[in-house]
């Protein structure tokens, strides 16, 4: 099979954990920029070893609200976001991109599995604002836009970015519940054809069963190019703070079928480790 994609990294967070972390705070990996970031480089190293040619931040669960809610400075937080784009500078990455999480993420209840926040489109703009203004400034490769359930919150993060004046390339991933429909229950098609229109690179499907994507990409195959890192479909145990039920691997089949309908970068979310990522690129 010849490659013809950008390979992406996989799962910070099962890479972290392969070094022997655990996770139970809101932050999630987010809290190791404050207490272990050595821990995040060599995570990133890892990706970097097993042919990741694209390194995600671990700026995910990082937001103003979530992390002074859990003690920290708004100084700290600014501090955190620089610190993710040199550390994955540092791993060796040749390209980086800044991981923009969804509102969902600062509630850290699942909800971006579900979407349909109980907010206004103010409240989600203001949410986001400072923190891509400063990744923006960090000058990245990309901006990774991930895990958005709705179309509402694409469609803010694009016009803010518009009225920013960014010139990052950006891709939106969306988290989708089957074959048609993203997480929220609107169809994947119609998210990516706002995201398109509002300017968006790539439009991207991520944490969505690897089952799903091909169905996805061909109900979209107008709106390419495409980023595609889905997770090992295993399902998130909110309560426990765990992923749950058996993995899927990443065949040469869903490969292939992903590339042939335009995905252009190719990697994983939760569950895929350096070692899947390695099998891909092999």
């Amino acid at each position: 099979m010849s490659k013809d994609y950008i390979l992406l990294d996989g799962g910070l967070a099962t890479a972290l954990e392969d070094l022997g972390n655990t996770f139970t705070s809101e932050l999630w990996t987010g809290e190791l920029l404050k207490s272990a970031p050595d821990q995040i480089r060599d995570a990133h190293a890892a990706f970097v070893k097993a042919g990741a040619e694209i390194i995600i931040t671990s700026t995910y669960q990082v937001s103003f609200p979530g992390c002074i809610a859990k003690g920290w400075t708004h100084q700290e937080v600014v501090d955190a976001l620089k610190l993710s784009v040199e550390l994955a500078r540092e791993a060796n990455s040749p390209k980086v991109a800044a991981s923009i999480g969804p509102y969902g993420a600062y509630l850290a209840d699942g909800s971006e599995y579900r979407g349909n926040y109980k907010v206004t489109d103010e409240e989600l703009k203001s949410f986001h604002k400072e923190r891509l203004e400063i990744l923006i400034a960090c000058s990245p490769d990309f901006l990774a836009i991930e895990t958005i359930p709705e179309i509402r919150e694409a469609r803010v993060l694009l016009e803010l970015l518009r009225e920013l004046k960014n010139s990052i390339p950006v891709w939106i991933a969306f988290s989708c519940k089957d074959e048609t429909h993203l997480s929220s229950g609107e169809t994947f098609r119609d998210a990516a054809k706002v995201a398109k229109e509002l300017g968006a690179d790539y439009v991207g499907i991520n944490c969505t069963s690897p089952e799903y994507v091909t169905g996805l990409l061909g109900s979209a195959k107008d709106y390419g190019p495409f980023v595609v890192y889905p997770n090992a479909g295993r399902t998130w145990n909110e309560k426990l703070k765990r992923l749950e039920g058996s993995a899927v691997k990443l065949s040469d089949k869903h490969i292939q079928e992903w590339a042939n309908c335009g995905a252009s970068i190719i990697g994983g979310c939760c569950g895929i480790g350096p070692t899947e990522i390695s099998q891909v690129r092999n």
